[in-house]
């Protein structure tokens, strides 16, 4: 199986690097900004001065929990969203999904490949075979 390119970083141009760290140092910054209220009220909680002034500043504890169902309802729009969007995407994977061939015979292989039965049964019993293209990738000769 041919290893996708996010598993081999030395096959990356740089464009390609330096998308991935823009991405990643993105998705962390975002994070970061999101877990900030709640950094803010453990340290609320855990009597730190500075960030119990910050509190007080924003309206004390009632503009805190007016802050915490608005995160809530957040929260839940993001994981409604996620859910919807992973399931439009299953769905879209496998309406794109090619559906499985049915098996070819001998017959319609050596149609294929302009080759006569002879000479396609002798290269499946053969242990070794070296095959010649034309310069129009069809097989010219089989040794």
């Amino acid at each position: 199986m041919k290893e996708i390119i996010i598993n081999q970083p030395h096959l990356q141009s740089f464009k390609q690097r330096m998308g991935s760290w823009f991405l990643s140092t993105l998705s962390w910054l975002l994070w970061l900004y999101f877990l900030f209220p709640l950094f803010t009220l453990g340290g609320w909680l855990m009597g730190v001065k500075s960030w119990s002034d910050e509190i007080r500043w924003f309206g004390g504890y009632k503009t805190l929990l007016e802050l915490l169902e608005f995160y809530g309802q957040i929260i839940v729009m993001i994981g409604f969203g996620w859910f919807v969007w992973t399931f439009f995407l299953s769905w879209l994977h496998a309406s794109l999904r090619t559906k499985t061939k049915p098996p070819i015979n001998n017959e319609d292989l050596a149609e294929r490949f302009h080759l006569n039965s002879e000479q396609l049964r002798h290269a499946q019993n053969a242990q070794k075979i070296t095959v010649y293209f034309d310069d129009h990738a069809e097989i010219i000769r089989l040794d």
